[in-house]
């Protein structure tokens, strides 16, 4: 045998060693095609039981776990066809197959056409969205009505004031007057369409299309009451009635002011900036600032030492100062503090939240329909305590009040 068939018969016999050492417990098996291996003498001989074997490789390659079971049939089937190699060995041509039925494994099974969308909302049904909420409306002063144009009266001194007098002397006159205001109603609203199948074949989804169309609701009328512009069909909401602070006596007078500093120097503003002489003066009960605020001026904030100084900001995610309490809220723009008496801010149930279902157009023919969720509501302030509210900047309130270094 020349050295080319040398070197071919070698690589065989490498490749029927790799498969017995995969079958250990039946090698006998393999011995039969090796010694017909060891007969071949001709180049045909040796291409012809390659083929064979590379069909063996083969069949073990697609099995994902090469296990007894399948060693057996190949063995098997080398048995039964032993005479077939060595026929096409003395051919010198030809080819015999040798299979393995496979395993039966978790990927046996398939999806011949895509699953129907809504099988996955029968395995798994749908769950609620998860959607924050801001606890504005429950601070404000909230009553009901049915009166659309809404009238608020406010009085107001006008002249004249007491005086110390001297027997026979005369007395003053005083006076006031009032002012008739009236707020006129917002509506925030929404719809969604939805199928009378999708209701029947997808477990909760109506339940959770309304729950969703409150939340959002909510969300929105929240957002008014505290951002709204204030120019129609939008309220006005308290950062818009938010005045700038008025440093006034405060101004330059504290060495290296903190956030503290800033948020007293904003209650003492608003107590006592007054609407006319000796009224009562407001009393802030509220502040919000933008979360990355909150943890920059009082979660990071710390001592000297290393202390936290304000060690329930850590956990509460509140800052109680007094009768003042401090909120992170997203809806604030960074920089910003809102301080105010948000007790002076007045909302109605003009017309309590309510849902409706129908059909638009031809929906009903085309087994549609639409649930509709909407409020109205009014959201104002009194002119007198429009000046209960401050927004401003974090860092001027801070310039204001820093007392200049000498």
């Amino acid at each position: 045998m020349n050295e080319e068939l040398e070197t071919l018969q070698k690589e065989l016999k490498e490749k029927l060693d790799g498969i017995e050492k995969q079958s250990q417990d039946n090698a006998e098996d393999v011995t039969a095609v090796k010694l017909a291996l060891q007969k071949s003498a001709t180049k045909e001989d040796l291409e012809a039981i390659k083929n064979t074997i590379e069909d063996l490789a083969k069949s073990i390659e697609k099995s994902e776990t090469f296990d007894e079971s399948i060693l057996s049939q190949i063995n098997t089937q080398i048995k039964e066809k032993f005479n077939d190699i060595e026929a096409i060995r003395k051919a010198g041509s030809g080819v015999v197959t040798i299979k393995a039925v496979g395993t039966i494994t978790t990927g046996s099974g398939t999806y011949p056409v895509a699953p129907p969308a809504v099988s996955g909302t029968q395995q798994a049904p749908l769950t609620p969205i998860n959607l924050r909420s801001m606890d504005i409306v429950s601070l404000t002063n909230n009553v009901n009505t049915t009166l659309s144009a809404y009238p608020y009266t406010e009085s107001v001194p006008k002249d004249g004031d007491y005086s110390f007098l001297e027997e026979g002397g005369t007395k003053p006159q005083i006076d006031f007057k009032w002012e008739t205001r009236y707020a006129t109603p917002f509506k925030v609203a929404a719809w969604e369409r939805l199928t009378e199948e999708s209701v029947q074949d997808v477990v909760n989804l109506q339940s959770i299309a309304q729950d969703y169309l409150l939340k959002k609701h909510n969300l929105k009328k929240a957002k008014g009451i505290l951002n709204g512009d204030g120019v129609l069909p939008n309220p006005k909401g308290a950062t818009k009635y938010g005045r700038n602070f008025v440093a006034g006596d405060m101004a330059n007078a504290i060495d290296a002011p903190n956030f503290i500093d800033v948020v007293n120097a904003c209650v003492t503003d608003i107590a006592t900036t007054h609407n006319y002489t000796d009224e009562m003066p407001y009393m802030a009960n509220l502040s919000m600032i933008n979360p990355i605020d909150f943890f920059v001026q009082f979660q990071s904030a710390k001592t000297q030492d290393g202390v936290p100084l304000y060690p329930t900001a850590q956990t509460l995610g509140v800052v109680q100062i007094g009768g003042l309490t401090i909120v992170p809220e997203e809806a604030i723009e960074s920089g910003k503090i809102l301080v105010c008496d948000m007790s002076k801010y007045n909302t109605t149930n003009y017309m309590e939240y309510t849902v409706k279902i129908g059909w638009v157009n031809d929906d009903f023919i085309k087994n549609q329909f639409v649930i509709l969720g909407e409020s109205r509501f009014h959201a104002f302030v009194k002119k007198l305590d429009e000046q209960a509210f401050i927004y401003d900047d974090i860092e001027v309130i801070k310039t204001a009040i820093t007392k200049p270094v000498a």
